[in-house]
């Protein structure tokens, strides 16, 4: 299995495709990214109701900033088109496990 590669163009028929979708913004020099990549990795036969996507913020600048993107690996848990989570920093897959089963209990108001 691979991460999608997401652009500014697909983002938002990606969202709508999914009902649950976790994205990375990162970068190919990002080395914290490189291993929160391989956590959404191991979680994504775990979690197949869930789409994976990264976004290069080096490649895809405007939609960093449109998502506030300070610092990476930024990663935006979404659910039915709602960000449920959305912080910055490497995750363990125990705890990015928990996100997900979290993610999955909310209720949209």
């Amino acid at each position: 299995m691979s991460l999608e590669e997401l652009t500014a163009t697909a983002f938002d028929d990606y969202i709508v495709k999914h009902e649950y979708a976790v994205i990375e913004f990162g970068a190919s020099w990002c080395e914290p990214c490189k291993h929160f990549q391989q956590v959404m990795l191991a979680l994504q036969s775990e979690f197949s109701d869930f789409a994976f996507a990264t976004i290069d913020i080096d490649k895809e600048s405007k939609l960093a900033e449109e998502f506030q993107v300070r610092s990476v690996p930024a990663i935006l848990i979404i659910k039915q088109g709602v960000i449920v989570y959305a912080e910055s920093g490497a995750l363990s897959v125990e705890v990015f496990r928990e996100l997900l089963n979290q993610a999955k209990m909310t209720t949209q108001g």
